[in-house]
């Protein structure tokens, strides 16, 4: 039994059940403008309903009924408890409401079918065929391409989000071409460039628009993190970003108020934590995720510019074909550390590891969370206040993991070998398993990518800035242990598998470093040896543990390929007998 939910109370369908009351300290400590029930009924009369008659109370007491399909009932709970926070896409009353009146696209329910077969499979023990209904989905997709739906782009969505999570790495690229494709071709990305007056737009129609705004901007993430690791420009850049972030309504995630009070609403930039806990407002976890793809697509490009710029200097009978480039080319090179320099040197790297930094402070700690809150006990409290409490904490907890990837993945390009066009194998490894190594992550990263995750050549001013983010990241898993693992998203798994590279090449060179000098107990000393090995066996353990969710059985081969647990034998044994 997961220690977060209630399957049975969630998954009862007998006809009477009674719907479950909000919490009385929810409503007590509600900071909203009106309660939940005044929402629900003080509705400008001139302003439509998704339908007249679909209460939510109405929609609720359908959906647990025995006339609805029991198996729909338990994707649909399965998805928003785990997924929703992830992927809010939705506005949950009006999708309650459609999903009874059986207006939701079969296809999304089948993609949704999917993303929770494996939780599903776990607490339910009904085998579910994965693999099947994603073949089925693939095909489906296909159909649908010259008119698609908004249910079927949003199916479109979170088969993305699956691909990815399940290694499916050439599936996840497509997906990702073909969701922004979409988005932009419907003009999504600029559905804030026009002056229409958003006070007068009727309810129905603001709903849409919004969800439209989340579902483009999951795009916008899926896209960014696609380029960052594939070593190429984003498709939907920066100065073609005309859609604002999302509104940030607390009721919105209501699965109990049917259209909120106010609108439009908007992301408060002064906003406090205080205030946020407070309130629930879940919405600034998502907004938290939109500030940080924006600076991961600044930090692609100057990745890629640098690159670029410094293959142009070692080349420059290329500027020799246009008249007058020489000279550009010169100029910026210039600005460029010489082979054996650091990128610290650069201003724009220092501002983007400043930018990635505060971003990690502005975020809600999962600490201060702690106690606050509750689990979902029945789903017509879903988004109720003590159940967004409990999602904020679980999404602020792997906002933390989505920091360090992201982190690495910068100040690994702090090395020589980043400039240098042709690859060089590191001297800790042999040249063959290197070779291996290179070949396995091709199938997943861009070669770029590969050799950060390879590389022992990185400047130790960055070196020491990833095992020090490992080792705080150790500590937070360690202070927040009581949240479940099969709450995270599919980058908690990257964010484990690329510490764990650092580490092992960490270990390695504390290793060569012992053994070369017998009586030093320095920064390469037993001590600090000790400490990697104790990091590194937690984050494998974690690592393994969410091969159930995330299928990330692709990411342990290839750390099993770099012999991890050799080297955490190895190392032991090397620690223990100078100790």
């Amino acid at each position: 039994m997961s220690r977060f939910l209630a399957i049975d109370s969630l998954l009862n369908n007998d006809d009477e059940a009674p719907l479950a009351k909000p919490h009385t300290a929810d409503m007590e400590r509600e900071q909203s403008a009106a309660s939940e029930a005044t929402a629900i009924h003080k509705v400008p009369e001139y302003l439509p309903r998704w339908d007249e008659k679909m209460t939510p109370g109405e929609a609720m007491r359908r959906f647990y009924s025995s006339q609805f399909p029991g198996e729909t009932r338990e994707v649909v709970i399965f998805y928003f408890e785990y997924f929703y926070g992830i992927c809010p896409i939705f506005h949950p009353a009006t999708f309650l409401s459609r999903l009874v009146c059986g207006s939701v696209d079969p296809l999304l329910i089948d993609v949704m079918r999917a993303k929770t077969a494996r939780l599903i499979t776990k607490y339910t023990g009904r085998k579910v065929d994965l693999d099947a209904i994603i073949e089925n989905i693939n095909r489906r997709l296909l159909l649908d391409l010259e008119s698609p739906s908004f249910d079927y782009i949003r199916a479109v969505v979170l088969m993305t989000t699956l691909s990815g999570g399940e290694c499916k790495f050439m599936s996840y690229n497509s997906l990702v071409c073909l969701a922004c494709s979409m988005v932009t071709r419907l003009g999504w990305n600029s559905l804030d460039l026009s002056a229409r007056d958003a006070k007068r737009i009727p309810w129905l129609e603001w709903a849409e628009l919004e969800a439209k705004r989340r579902t483009f901007w999951i795009v916008y993430q899926l896209d960014a993190y696609q380029a960052l690791l594939a070593d190429r420009p984003a498709s939907i850049s920066e100065a073609r970003l005309h859609t604002g972030t999302p509104g940030s309504d607390c009721t919105w995630d209501d699965i109990s108020i049917s259209q909120i009070l106010h609108w439009p609403t908007r992301h408060l930039q002064s906003i406090d934590k205080a205030t946020i806990i407070n309130t629930g407002a879940l919405s600034y976890t998502f907004i938290d995720v939109c500030d940080l793809t924006v600076l991961l697509s600044q930090i692609n490009e100057f990745l890629w510019s640098i690159r670029q710029r410094a293959y142009e200097r070692q080349k420059p009978s290329r500027a020799d074909l246009f008249a007058g480039m020489s000279l550009l080319l010169e100029s910026e090179a210039a600005r460029l550390p010489s082979a054996r320099s650091s990128l610290f040197e650069l201003p724009r790297f220092c501002s983007l590891h400043e930018a990635l930094t505060a971003w990690n402070r502005r975020l809600v700690p999962a600490d201060d969370l702690l106690g606050i809150g509750a689990p979902l006990g029945h789903f017509s409290q879903f988004g109720s206040l003590g159940h967004r409490q409990h999602l904020m904490r679980v999404r602020y907890f792997c906002l933390h993991c989505y920091y360090v990837p992201f982190l690495h993945l910068l100040h690994l390009a702090n090395r020589p070998s980043y400039f240098e066009a042709a690859k060089t194998e590191p001297e800790f490894c042999s040249t063959e398993e290197y070779r291996v190594l290179r070949e396995m992550l091709s199938s997943s990263f861009s070669g770029t990518t590969n050799d950060s995750l390879l590389a022992y050549d990185v400047v130790e001013e960055s070196w020491q800035i990833c095992l020090d983010s490992i080792f705080e990241l150790s500590e937070f898993l360690e202070r927040n242990r009581d949240i479940s693992l099969e709450r995270s998203d599919q980058i908690t798994p990257f964010c484990l598998f690329t510490s764990i590279t650092v580490l092992i090449r960490h270990i390695r060179k504390c290793r060569c470093w012992a053994e070369q000098n017998a009586d030093d107990d320095g920064c390469y000393g037993s001590r600090v040896m000790v400490r990697s090995l104790r990091v590194v066996r937690q984050l494998w353990a974690m690592l393994k543990d969410l091969g159930f969710l995330w299928g990330v059985r692709g990411m342990e081969k290839l750390l099993r390929q770099m012999q991890v647990e050799e080297v955490i034998n190895a190392a032991d044994l090397l620690s223990g007998l100078k100790m």
